[in-house]
């Protein structure tokens, strides 16, 4: 009967759905970075490196990657949204701040502190404990093997 226009509705659906799914991949980014900053941070605890070292130098790497992707993602939705105008001059609107993002995130990864190389250190033998077994504690029990040697003669005294 009548035909309905698909690209009026996906282009509606688009201006109304692209800054949810931006703002959804932005956070989904934010807790990943979190989540393996501390499991560095627990992973260099457990060796026994306290993180601060670290931490001068993760702030300017950490700064830069941050202002890079607020400009990326500003370039990104402008771009998208320009783009609906057609093409021409007003997308450098959208492509300049895209392109200026994606340089701090370069010269973040750049910035980024060498991980540490890990030292091999020759491990000491441990001493093995012996297992205790079923037939072993019917052999000697428990209460028996802290019995003094000295209760005997203690014994003898009071006689």
């Amino acid at each position: 009967m009548g035909e309905i226009n698909a690209m009026n509705f996906t282009v509606t659906y688009l201006a109304y759905f692209t800054p949810i799914i931006l703002t959804t991949l932005v956070v989904i980014l934010v807790i990943a970075l979190r989540w393996f900053t501390h499991r560095e941070r627990m992973e260099l605890i457990a060796q026994g490196v306290e993180p601060k070292d670290q931490a001068r130098t993760e702030k300017n790497h950490k700064l830069a990657l941050a202002i890079g992707l607020v400009l990326s993602l500003v370039g990104l939705a402008l771009t998208i949204g320009l783009i609906t105008l057609g093409l021409g001059p007003w997308l450098l609107a959208g492509l300049l701040p895209l392109a200026i993002g994606l340089a701090f995130i370069l010269v973040s990864l750049i910035l980024a502190p060498a991980k540490p190389k890990k030292i091999k250190e020759k491990e000491e033998p441990k001493a093995e404990v012996e297992p205790i077994t079923v037939e072993k504690a019917e052999e000697e029990p428990i209460l028996e093997s802290f019995r003094l040697e000295d209760e005997d003669e203690e014994e003898q005294e009071v006689i």
